[in-house]
């Protein structure tokens, strides 16, 4: 997959170009055509996934000039060239195991390409192919990326592998490979959360709450004007991001936002809730406003910078009291915090 500034640029091609798949998946290199896996070969499937990747190397291309499939098929793409025989093999060795397509699928010959749009009207193809046609962009792909399809029909990471061999450590008869992905597939996903689990149980006792995730969303006349989103950590409220989109900001949206997630704190039996934030910034002004208390300081917390841990105490309903005091969600307004 291509992510970055350079994911950005070339969605902002298929944005002008209308391409109907810019909300279903992510600008990407296809290596093998999508296959129906059972859940039990899922296992299978990953392992030859990163036997795969051990084989290569990262793989530096060349994006661009675009061309297109038509008239056998009505797609706008952009050209990858440079280590196509490195891509090639990382093609065969991915499509040799559990991945193979099926025996009646014809075969077709392996063409590198990054699509730009897979439905284009084909009045539009000269147009498009002239506009775009000094295109460059160079890439470095260094990791395979395994997409499933959902019920949206929108393609989503399921799990990622880096290019190149593992490293190795240890000594004697222990031998580590340790490997860094972006995301955990899910069996090993599913695998660290039961022994978290275990963990929590055993430090904490049964009566443990799992870490539970949420988002509140904020729409006026059906547009999008704010976001929080955190989890719930046992009696505590965390809000991990809360954002108001620009020209809604100074109107109350973030307030509003604010006393959400406290009453969602109480609903859940939470007697806090916590966040952090930059030192000194304006989201420090805004929290300490509606009644948020620092109570430390977090040196070089991201980016170097110094941020500060807020606190509130909100009020919960005696069967489900788990808070240290007592607390009203403010009603003032203010601004976004930054």
């Amino acid at each position: 997959m291509v992510t970055g500034a350079l994911a950005n640029e070339i969605d902002g091609m298929r944005r002008a170009l209308g391409a109907k798949a810019l909300e279903r998946i992510a600008p990407h290199c296809t290596l093998i055509p999508p296959v129906n896996v059972r859940e039990e070969s899922l296992e299978a499937v990953l392992s030859n996934v990163r036997t795969a990747a051990a084989k290569s190397a990262p793989i530096a291309v060349n994006l661009g000039p675009p061309g297109t499939f038509w008239p056998r098929t009505p797609v706008l793409y952009l050209a990858v060239t440079g280590d196509i025989g490195a891509m090639t093999l990382l093609r065969d060795n991915l499509g040799a195991g559990p991945l193979a397509p099926p025996p009646e699928r014809p075969g077709r010959r392996f063409v590198p390409h990054l699509t730009l749009d897979q439905r284009i009207e084909p009045s539009r193809l000269s147009h498009a192919l002239e506009a775009l046609t000094d295109y460059r962009a160079t890439h470095c792909f260094e990791r395979v990326t395994v997409l499933q399809q959902d019920a949206s029909h929108r393609w989503r990471p399921l799990a990622d592998t880096p290019l190149g061999r593992p490293a190795v450590v240890g000594r004697g008869s222990l031998d580590l490979e340790l490997s860094v992905v972006e995301r955990p597939d899910p069996l090993v996903a599913a695998w660290a959360d039961e022994q978290w689990a275990s963990y929590l149980r055993d430090r904490y006792g049964e009566t443990v709450r799992p870490i539970e995730p949420y988002a509140l969303v904020a729409r006026a006349a059906d547009r999008l004007v704010g976001f929080v989103d955190g989890e719930v950590r046992g009696p505590v409220l965390r809000i991990g991001r809360l954002i108001v989109r620009p020209d809604w900001r100074g109107m109350g949206v973030g307030s509003h936002l604010l006393r959400a997630v406290e009453r969602l704190a109480r609903e859940r039996g939470c007697g806090r809730v916590r966040l952090e934030t930059l030192l000194g910034g304006n989201a420090e002004q805004f929290y300490a406003g509606r009644g948020y208390v620092a109570t430390a300081t977090l040196p070089r917390w991201r980016e170097e910078r110094d941020f500060v841990l807020m606190e509130r105490d909100v009020v919960v309903a005696p069967e489900r009291r788990t808070g240290n005091g007592p607390g009203d969600p403010s009603s003032a307004g203010g601004d976004y915090p930054d």
